[in-house]
């Protein structure tokens, strides 16, 4: 099954829809395509990372969002300085919703990534 979806709570049920093949279109496709290496990141640098976006996640509706800027510099100086990322990629990843990225991108894989129509295709990776 394949679900077309233009905004992140859309995005956001594709995926806990657990959708086969879901199609990013529009300005939210460029922007998880830019937070991709951030992500990977995050996903790569183990339980402690992760542990801090998802503190991030469930202090924000108490903090009003506050916290995702209290850890994007513990996260985003290992980024910045091992990568060179952009400090806007971050910003971009933490609006988006880092935990929601994460939860993604260990989900599913990039199919394809096309700039000009601003379309990102990810299909759920399969299990052994």
């Amino acid at each position: 099954m394949e679900r077309i979806v233009r905004t992140k709570k859309e995005l956001e049920a594709a995926k806990n829809d657990d959708i086969e093949t879901i199609v990013i279109v529009g300005q939210l496709a460029t922007d998880v395509k830019k937070s991709e290496k951030i992500i990977k990141y995050a996903i790569a640098g183990g339980a402690g990372t992760a542990a801090l976006c998802a503190l991030a996640a469930t202090a924000a509706p108490v903090t009003g969002g506050l916290s995702f800027f209290v850890a994007a510099p513990v996260l985003a100086t290992p980024i910045v300085t091992m990568t060179g990322i952009e400090i806007a990629a971050i910003i971009l990843a933490i609006s988006i919703g880092l935990t929601l990225l994460i939860a993604l991108f260990k989900d599913y894989e990039e199919i394809s990534y096309e700039n000009c129509q601003q379309r990102l295709v990810l299909k759920k990776k399969k299990t052994v």
